[in-house]
């Protein structure tokens, strides 16, 4: 493919000219990669703050869980207690003996019952103040993890920025060279690039294949290029270039 007029750069030197525009490309590859990371890294600092409120939000259900259950524990202590005093109450207007020792019983069963109400209740006082203690523990650190998320989102959204930065510069570095380079290589190079090939230039290795799709390049194609004849592609498209 000849050099297009205008232009008094040989195949060499286009050649060469491609090859600096593909390392600037990949520098941009390289900041687009180190980007990602970044705000991969801002997304998972925002994930694990959730997750802790979640957790938070779920412990704090657990508490009032727990409240509730102490309430109707103590609702049914109440009732418990307001069905003894009736029992007792009733004592003096029985009159047999079978229903003074029935009495009695149910007596001495609510008794034991509300006894065994009385001690979940104890329990769930218990668990109450535990779980009070964890909510509390919980919160504090879920204000340092907030915090420190924060300071660490701060800088990684400076490194963001200066990637931003080496991009803009990057820009106005690669539209100079990409004016350097005859149109019908710079066109095609653009093509490849648009197409997915990160490698648009490939070098050629020593067992005489494309560094770009492993292909081998056939001896002609690679003579033209050692003798500065033509500018080659190889099958899979890419231009083709030897080291030095």
């Amino acid at each position: 493919m000849p050099v297009k007029k205008g232009y008094s750069l040989d195949f060499a030197e286009t050649l060469q000219k491609l090859v600096e525009l593909q390392k600037t490309d990949s520098g941009f590859d390289e900041l687009e990669r180190i980007k990602k990371g970044f705000l991969q890294e801002i997304s998972t600092l925002e994930t694990n703050v959730l997750a802790l409120k979640n957790h938070l939000q779920n412990e704090k259900k657990k508490m009032e869980d727990l409240l509730k259950q102490r309430k109707t524990q103590e609702i049914e202590a109440g009732t418990l207690e307001t069905k003894i005093s009736k029992y007792l109450g009733q004592q003096n207007e029985v009159k047999s003996n079978e229903q003074f020792t029935a009495l009695k019983q149910e007596i001495e069963k609510s008794k034991e019952d509300k006894a065994k109400i009385e001690e979940k209740v104890l329990e769930s006082l218990f668990k109450e103040d535990e779980q009070k203690v964890y909510i509390q523990n919980l919160s504090q650190d879920l204000v340092v993890a907030e915090k420190k998320a924060a300071e660490d989102k701060k800088d990684i959204q400076q490194k963001i920025a200066d990637c931003d930065k080496s991009v803009v510069e990057k820009k106005e570095e690669r539209k100079k060279q990409l004016a350097e380079i005859p149109p019908d290589f710079a066109e095609g190079y653009e093509k490849l690039r648009n197409n997915g090939k990160k490698i648009a230039v490939a070098a050629v290795r020593e067992d005489e294949s494309c560094s770009g799709c492993n292909m081998n390049v056939s001896p002609q194609i690679l003579n033209e290029i050692r003798k500065n004849i033509a500018i080659q592609r190889c099958n899979c498209g890419r231009y083709l270039y030897v080291r030095d």
